[in-house]
């Protein structure tokens, strides 16, 4: 059985493109596809071959030489016979000339190539086109892009180790995507939602991470970005090392963030917004990935703030008095309930509610 394009009945693919292929040929040919369906791709390559060139004569085609060169190289394929010899002529003597030379050896005279049958010639072409046209579609395959590596985070966040060696922390329902070949080629990634990052640092290959409206380049560094798309701004706090911040819509608003620093690109749907630079005004910013909340003395609008943006909790206040309450606590592996039950306490408010329809604090708080 023929398992290879190079064994291909070649000879009946011709018979059967030319219109001269018997009964019996077309049921080998026919058995030889259904053995293998991998098969009929090949029979529709030449065909197409055929309908494309098959109004033209060969020697438009290709010239004698080269398809003499063609069908003498695969036709040991085609029938299973070894190359033959090149066919000699060795030419008598007459006696007189015999007599003359003495002992001289009889002249070798090669006999010119018979010229091949022009149904051998068709063959020997549609060797010819059918390299063609598996030399294209493979450079094909190559220009075809290739799918990028699509990491998402559900219901829980997820870390995600990059080809690099960096190391990126996707908060709850974010998406990173990164080309296939992320270590051969720029170091991009695109952003949905929110994830934190650290850089393995590389000079010669800087680190860019796209959102839909900003990009965030970065040599060697560790930082968070915020960019889902239901809010209106994009959010880059650096930690460690240095990012350059700007809109994707315009370079001109690039701001470079130092440690402790937050870049806020707000109302991304306007162009002539800019960039704006910031201190980190929220310590807690990093809570989804460290587990750990630490609040210092701060104002219950300010925990109430971070545990919305933290884990977009629904909290809603009675009296706007309680706002100015203060309070200080840590909390490692925290969730809305526990710190809002602690804080309520804390500051002689009451607690109503539950995660599904929200929190309510109420009651005269701490004044």
């Amino acid at each position: 059985m023929l398992h290879s394009e190079a064994e291909a009945p070649w000879d009946l693919l011709a018979k059967h493109l030319a219109g001269e292929a018997m009964p019996e040929e077309l049921e080998q040919l026919r058995n030889w596809i259904t053995a293998d369906p991998k098969r009929l791709g090949l029979l529709t390559d030449a065909t197409r071959a055929w309908e494309r060139t098959g109004a033209a004569p060969v020697a438009e085609l290709f010239s004698e030489a080269d398809v003499e060169a063609a069908w003498q190289r695969f036709r040991p394929k085609m029938t299973g016979a070894k190359p033959a010899a090149p066919r000699m002529q060795i030419s008598r003597p007459e006696p007189d000339l015999v007599e003359a030379a003495g002992a001289t050896e009889a002249n070798v005279i090669p006999l010119r190539p018979r010229p091949l049958p022009m149904l051998l010639r068709i063959a020997a072409t549609i060797l010819l086109l059918i390299g063609a046209v598996y030399a294209f579609q493979s450079y094909r395959r190559e220009l075809l892009p290739v799918p990028p590596v699509v990491a998402s985070a559900g219901a829980q966040k997820r870390l995600v180790a990059l080809p690099d060696g960096s190391k990126v922390w996707l908060n709850r329902h974010s998406t990173l995507e990164y080309a296939a070949d992320f270590s051969a080629g720029p170091r991009e990634v695109q952003l949905t939602g929110e994830a934190f990052f650290d850089v393995q640092k590389d000079p010669e290959h800087p680190f860019t991470v796209l959102s839909a409206e900003s990009r965030t380049r970065v040599l060697g560094t560790s930082f968070n970005v915020r960019a889902y798309p239901a809010e209106d701004s994009v959010e880059v706090s650096v930690v460690t090392g240095k990012v350059a911040f700007a809109s994707r819509r315009s370079h001109q608003d690039s701001v470079l963030l130092l440690p402790g620093q937050r870049g806020v690109l707000v109302g991304v749907d306007q162009d002539k917004k800019p960039v704006r630079q910031t201190a980190t005004a929220d310590a807690n910013f990093r809570a989804w990935q460290t587990d750990e909340l630490v609040f210092d003395n701060a104002s219950l609008s300010h925990v109430i703030r971070t545990l919305r943006t933290t884990f977009g909790t629904n909290i809603l206040v009675a009296d706007k008095a309680l706002l100015k309450c203060r309070f200080t606590g840590t909390f490692r592996q925290p969730n809305p309930a526990q710190v809002l039950q602690v804080v309520s306490v804390a500051t002689n408010a009451t607690l109503a509610g539950d995660a599904v329809n929200g929190y309510i604090l109420g009651g005269q708080g701490c004044e």
